[in-house]
């Protein structure tokens, strides 16, 4: 009788054509562990530029068309909840699934649910069915989850001083499909257009291809699934499932999981609730549309392209000062955005730059910090919930800030992005002073 943990080896590659047996320890240093990550890293790269894509070209156009069927801007808003709620929930219920079933699986179902919300979405959107068009746009955030979970997968089989680079391999790839997704909405618009539809229901077909594609090339490519294979798997003997209660026990049982979870939901708050006003505050002060984009774009390549130095950093100077560096990049952009009164570009660019290479640094940090920190079932119940927690903090804080910056300005929403990360920079340092050796579970 095959044992749980164990990969079908009639559909893998011969590279490791099964799971090890109990007998055996799993090994990231043997020479074929090494190279079925590389393999891996491989298939999570490329998935990642499409879910990426998927989510960058549908996020251009959702506010738009919210505000388009709603016929005024007051609670356009809603788009990006009905966004953020299907991120969190699916963050639980795939990190659940992909504990009995492993990423490959997860991930792919993740996508496919998406692809479906999108078609959803474009039949909401063009026909004026807000009820559909928020049901699509749920279901289409549950491909926001399979992306953030992605960056775990490739984690399993690194070795533990790889983790930060192997994570950040994969954050890295989300600067292709972000750039290229945001590109392609014209085009996808134009598409629409001729063939009779909403202009601003073509980003989602797109979309829907590229969750498709980003789920094809994982069904191809990863295997064997390398949460199966490092033995992260629910066995017959502890038939768990990864829920939510199980992943916020198991980290707080864990001063650094407690850490590296205070640094994910920081890290994005402040990233998201300054960024999401940002083109509110240009416009406000006579800043076109061009120089929003071009500050816009600054602040992505801040959040993606220098993923691998963060990666580095984490595997090379430890995790929690890796967070510190973050806490700190934060800390000078909010600082650089609060003093942009009028909007000045000489403040602006440098700003949302770091804001967003701030956010690379905790994320990339505090995810590894995550996976060092817990094991087996516990790691991926705890990578969950933390994405739970990140997702409704963050969608919070996206709603909350338009009320701050409407009743008391962007610099007053810049310096509670201050203050936040000067928390996150305090708790980071005393953590670090209580255990300098930050692996400890």
């Amino acid at each position: 009788m095959t044992n749980s943990n164990q990969v079908d080896s009639s559909a893998e590659p011969p590279i490791l054509a099964a799971r090890m047996n109990d007998t055996e320890t799993f090994d990231p240093e043997s020479p074929k562990i090494r190279a079925l990550q590389k393999r891996t890293l491989g298939a999570l790269f490329l998935s990642a530029i499409f879910g990426r894509a998927s989510m960058s070209v549908g996020f251009v156009v959702a506010a738009l068309l919210a505000e388009k069927i709603l016929g005024s801007s007051l609670w356009a808003g809603i788009s990006t909840a009905a966004i953020t709620i299907g991120t969190a929930f699916s963050a639980t219920r795939l990190s659940s699934y992909m504990s009995l079933r492993g990423r490959r699986p997860g991930l792919i179902v993740g996508y496919a649910v998406a692809a479906v919300g999108a078609l959803i979405a474009v039949v909401g959107g063009d026909r004026r069915l807000l009820w559909a068009y928020l049901f699509g746009l749920v279901l289409f955030g549950v491909g926001q989850g399979a992306t953030n979970l992605a960056r775990y997968a490739a984690a399993d089989l690194a070795v533990p001083s790889n983790r930060g680079k192997a994570i950040s391999y994969v954050v890295f790839a989300s600067t292709i499909g972000a750039v290229g997704g945001a590109a392609l909405a014209g085009p996808a618009s134009d598409l629409a257009e001729s063939r009779g539809l909403d202009p601003l229901v073509g980003p989602f077909i797109y979309s829907a291809g590229f969750f498709m594609l980003a789920g094809l090339v994982l069904q191809l490519f990863l295997r064997p699934d390398p949460l199966a294979v490092s033995g992260g798997l629910n066995s017959v003997e502890s038939p768990r499932t990864a829920g939510f209660g199980q992943g916020v026990a198991a980290i707080m049982q864990s001063p650094m999981a407690i850490l590296a979870v205070v640094a994910l939901v920081i890290s994005q708050a402040v990233m998201v609730m300054v960024m999401a006003m940002t083109p509110l505050h240009m416009a406000a002060h006579d800043q076109g549309v061009e120089l929003v984009g071009l500050v816009l774009s600054a602040h992505t390549a801040g959040m993606f392209a220098f993923a691998p130095i963060a990666g580095w950093a984490a595997d090379r100077f430890d995790r929690v000062p890796t967070i510190m560096v973050g806490a700190v990049v934060l800390i000078i952009a909010t600082i650089m955005t609060a003093l942009a009164g009028e909007a000045p570009a000489g403040l602006m660019f440098p700003g949302l730059y770091l804001l967003g290479l701030g956010w690379s640094f905790g994320m990339v940090g505090s995810s590894a910090l995550l996976t060092d920190s817990l094991d087996g079932v516990d790691q991926v119940a705890g990578q969950g919930a933390a994405d739970v927690v990140t997702s409704i903090v963050s969608g919070s804080a996206a709603l909350v800030s338009g009320v701050v910056f409407t009743m008391a300005g962007y610099h007053v929403l810049s310096m509670i992005g201050i203050v936040a990360s000067g928390v996150m920079l305090v708790f980071a340092f005393w953590r670090l002073r209580l255990e300098p050796t930050q692996r400890a579970v």
